[in-house]
Parts: C-alpha cells; sequence; structure tokens
C-alpha cells in the first residue's frame, strides 16, 4: 500500500486532474490529507488490535466475559475490513495497476456486505441474544439464536454471488481515466435497499430489549449503537445520492470516511471501555462493585440472601453463589414447571442445612480476604469448587429458576 500513499502530490494525480478539467469535473488530486487520514487510522486500529488481544486474554473476567468477547472481536475485525474497503471506495488511495481496481472485492465486499452489512447484523445478534436470555430465559448457545442470522446471511450471500456474476457496466466498474469505481444506479439503489433493510431487522430487535432490566446497561447500550448507525447509513446514503462522484472531492471524501470509523470506534468503545478500563487499573475493586450491583438489582432478595451480610458476599464467591443457584438443576427431585426448572421449596432456605451452608459460605469469604484473591479467575473456581462439595449435601432438594431475573446469568455471550 505503501506506493499508494504519498504525502505530496505525485505526476499521476496532475494528470488525473487534467483529466477532470477534461470532462468538466473538479478532481481534487490525492495527497497529504489523504496520506494523514490513513496513518491516523491505521494507527486507531493498531491500538484496537491490541485491545481485542487483551479483551480475549482476559475473555474470563466476568465483566468483560458478560460482553461478549468474541462477537465484540469480530465487530471489531469487521470494522477493519470496512476501513480497508472505504480507502479504496471513497478514493483515498491511486488503485491503478493494482489488485485493489477490483471494484467488486472492494467496493462490493469488503466495503459494504462484509462490512456495513455486516456491522447491522452483528449488532442485531447481540441484541437478539440479549432478548433471548433476559426475556425467553433461552440459553444463548443454541440453533434458535443463530439461524435467523444465517438465512440472513443466505440472503446476503445470494446477493453477492449475483452481483459478481453480473456485467461490471450493471453493477460497479473501474472507470481507469479518473482511478475510481463506478455503481450503476439501479444496482446502487438494491445496495441501499439492503442495507436500510438490514438495519430495520436491528431495530425490530432493538425494539424487544427496550425494557430490559439488568445490571449490564446492554439496552442503553444497544439503543446508541442503533442511532450510530443509523447516522451512518442517513450520511452515507445523501452522499450518494446528492454528490455521487464525491470520491473526487477531498473534503467529501475525508469527511465520509472519518465519520464511518469515527462512529464505528465509538459504537465498540462505548460498550467496552468501562470493563476494560477497570480490567486493567481497578480490577477487584471493580468486580467486587460488578458483584454488589447485582445484588442491589434484586437477587438478593430472590435468593433470600440477608442484606445485612452484603458486603461479605460481595467478593467474588457471592457470583459463584448466585449463578450456581440460578442454574437449572438436573439432579434433582420434584414437580416440574412448564419450563422444565423445578420448584422451589421454601423450607430449603429455612432449614438447618442451610443454616450450615450459608455459614461456610461466610466462613470461606472470610477466609477468601487473604491474598489467594489476587486473580479473582482463580477465586471463582475455588469457590465454584466449594459450593459443588457443599452442594451435594442437598441430596433431592429441589430449586427453581424465576424466568424474569436471574437465569441469565450462567448464560455467557459469544
Amino acid at each position: 500500500m505503501g506506493n499508494q500513499i504519498s504525502f505530496t502530490v505525485v505526476e499521476s494525480e496532475l494528470q488525473r486532474q487534467k483529466i477532470g478539467e477534461m470532462l468538466e469535473l473538479m478532481v481534487d488530486p490525492r495527497g497529504k490529507s489523504d496520506a494523514i487520514l490513513v496513518v491516523i487510522f491505521g494507527f486507531v486500529y493498531l491500538i484496537n488490535l491490541i485491545a481485542i488481544g487483551f479483551l480475549l486474554w482476559n475473555r474470563n473476567y466476568p465483566p468483560l466475559k458478560s460482553k461478549g468477547p468474541v462477537l465484540m472481536t469480530l465487530m471489531m475485525l469487521i470494522s477493519i475490513l470496512w476501513f480497508v474497503g472505504d480507502l479504496q471506495g471513497n478514493g483515498h488511495l491511486r488503485t491503478a495497476g493494482t489488485v485493489m481496481t477490483n471494484c467488486k472485492a472492494f467496493g462490493l465486499w469488503m466495503r459494504l456486505l462484509l462490512g456495513a452489512c455486516t456491522m447491522c447484523v452483528l449488532t442485531a445478534l447481540r441484541a437478539y441474544g440479549l432478548y433471548r436470555v433476559f426475556f425467553l430465559n433461552l440459553p444463548y448457545y443454541t440453533v434458535g439464536l443463530y439461524l435467523p442470522f444465517a438465512l440472513y446471511y443466505v440472503l446476503l450471500l445470494i446477493f453477492g454471488i449475483v452481483a459478481q456474476v453480473l456485467k461490471p457496466t450493471r453493477t460497479i466498474q473501474y472507470f481507469a481515466p479518473l482511478d475510481i469505481c463506478e455503481y450503476n444506479e439501479a444496482f446502487k439503489t438494491s445496495l441501499f435497499v439492503f442495507l436500510w433493510l438490514t438495519w430495520s431487522v436491528m431495530v425490530g430487535v432493538l425494539w424487544k430489549i427496550r425494557n430490559i432490566r439488568s445490571s449490564f446497561n446492554e439496552g442503553r447500550e444497544m439503543l446508541v449503537s442503533c442511532i450510530i448507525i443509523l447516522i451512518i447509513l442517513l450520511c452515507a446514503t445523501t452522499m450518494n445520492y446528492v454528490h455521487p462522484l464525491y470520491p473526487l472531492s477531498l473534503s467529501l471524501r475525508v469527511v465520509t470516511t472519518v465519520l464511518n470509523h469515527c462512529a464505528t470506534n465509538a459504537l465498540w468503545w462505548i460498550i467496552m471501555v468501562v470493563p476494560m478500563y477497570n480490567c486493567i487499573f481497578n480490577r477487584q475493586q471493580y468486580l467486587s462493585r460488578w458483584i454488589q450491583k447485582l445484588r442491589e438489582d434484586g437477587l438478593q432478595n430472590e435468593y433470600d440472601i440477608n442484606p445485612n451480610v452484603g458486603n461479605e458476599f460481595s467478593q467474588p464467591f457471592s457470583t459463584s453463589y448466585i449463578m450456581r443457584n440460578a442454574m437449572p438443576h438436573t439432579n434433582t427431585t420434584g414437580k416440574r414447571d412448564s419450563r422444565g426448572f423445578f420448584v422451589m421449596q421454601d423450607s430449603i432456605f429455612k432449614s438447618k442445612e442451610a443454616d450450615y451452608r450459608l455459614g461456610a459460605s461466610r466462613s470461606f469469604s472470610q477466609s477468601s480476604e487473604r491474598p489467594l484473591y489476587s486473580n479473582s479467575n482463580t477465586a471463582y473456581e475455588q469457590a465454584s469448587q466449594s459450593l459443588a462439595a457443599m452442594g451435594r449435601r442437598e441430596g433431592n432438594h429441589s430449586m427453581e429458576a424465576r424466568p424474569d431475573l436471574p437465569i441469565h446469568l450462567h448464560h455467557t455471550y459469544i
């Protein structure tokens, strides 16, 4: 790409400007401004790749895990693909004599189908996963989650393959004199219809979770994501129909690319900045506050945990306790409800056995304040093992998974 970037105006750009004058078009030569844009966003995405590595390395840290590390990684990689497509599609690079003259590969697939469309559908996928977990009490990793989006991708592939086999004059073609790609008007309209339909699907899923009740701000995050993508689509639609040759204008192409990628980076960091910052600088304290927030949202009342001992259970142990009790038990007996869960017996929490378990829990929590807790993941594992050992005393006691609150805690997002 180095030969396509220059901080000065080269001879080929002056020739291109003269051809524009012959065609009665204003052509701003590529030069310093385009090169600065490429360098700045290249550096931004390098930082983002480092952040992705950090996210995956700490993917078991509960506040990060609740955001869906794999899904967020995919969203960032899609943003990078979109950026590469924009460099070609918005006219920032000299493409003559390079692979970037393949307008369908860069302008159609990387920029639109795998870029903008996939960003919309991944955002919708995250919202739909939240809807299944918080409202339907269904697990995240099931065919029911992925099937609608698999069908969407089948349609997307059909659209892309049809466009690929059609003649360039009917879709998108390289115009050598000006070194840009040109869209057929009918094909461009079909692309924007497809984009807006994709966004409409995302809005429909967002509407499903408008009243989501959680400790992780997912509802507000998804609303902001939807608004950001709406702004991108509005600006892209306006630019392509009001100024269809905007890649020839320095100011318009720079504004378009900056808007696209400031918006996609904002979408990602709005979701990830708080847990990632605290994972680095405030790891254990933030985790304790995060767990306490779960309790303040009503979990302690649902599981008959004494509110006067909230500080004791704000250790990482308490989340293991809550998560374990939130799961449907498969080794119990009793009457199942309509979802296949067992009905809770209040006597469980009033029995001597329950007093024994809570007493042991407090002992474990107090002893856990030693340096053992410098690694919160280890603490979680040890707490879970301790609880599993105590849990075997339950015998055939039955537990209930409430449909409206804690069942989501044992699910993780992709």
